[in-house]
């Protein structure tokens, strides 16, 4: 994914992943996925700032490897924006980097079966480490990857979740101990709230 890629540029840490709950009656979520992502007037800090502008991406968004099987899945459209917060790192609370994703596809059976492939795909990345979400949306799961920046220890830690026909992500780096899925989870509940406004 080119944010990921830049984000290793700019932190060097590593990747991050998923697992769910949840339930509610199928609906199918209309409209341009740019419209569902987080703005930034919507971060929990003014000191984000925007490092990639809202635009299109593809079905292997957080699985480069399985984006034949998603797009299999009925994937339509997806759109992203990646956040950066300009602040030194050893002393940083929260997120140094935020990509918001927004994917849609053409019926919440084909969003749950490619939820599950990505689920997968993620949980078997070398390092990720389950971390525990409680109710996100129609299901979702989060994990988180330790490692080092500048030698301060690190972490990216990965949401994932469905809204109906519609697979979110926040994807996040920070420092350990100062980034926490505990900042994310409101986050995502203000993404979940966007969703349907296209």
């Amino acid at each position: 994914m080119r944010a990921r890629s830049r984000l290793a540029s700019v932190l060097g840490v590593v990747a991050a992943l998923t697992t769910g709950c949840g339930a509610s009656t199928p609906v199918t979520l209309a409209g341009n996925p740019d419209r569902d992502l987080l703005r930034q007037d919507q971060l929990p800090s003014p000191d984000f700032t925007i490092y990639q502008g809202v635009g299109p991406t593809g079905a292997g968004w957080l699985d480069p490897g399985g984006a034949a099987v998603i797009a299999g899945d009925g994937f339509g459209s997806a759109a992203q924006v990646e956040y950066y917060r300009p602040i030194a790192f050893e002393e940083s609370n929260g997120p140094i980097t935020l990509t918001a994703t927004a994917a849609r596809f053409r019926a919440p059976q084909g969003a749950a079966a490619a939820l599950t492939a990505i689920e997968t795909a993620l949980d078997a990345r070398p390092g990720a480490i389950r971390l525990a979400t409680g109710r996100v949306g129609d299901g979702g799961d989060a994990i988180g990857v330790g490692g080092t920046v500048d030698g301060i220890q690190a972490i990216e830690i990965v949401l994932v979740w469905r809204v109906d026909n519609v697979i979110d992500s926040l994807d996040a780096d920070g420092r350990l101990g100062g980034l926490q899925l505990g900042q994310l989870l409101p986050l995502a509940t203000i993404q979940t709230a966007d969703e349907g406004g296209g």
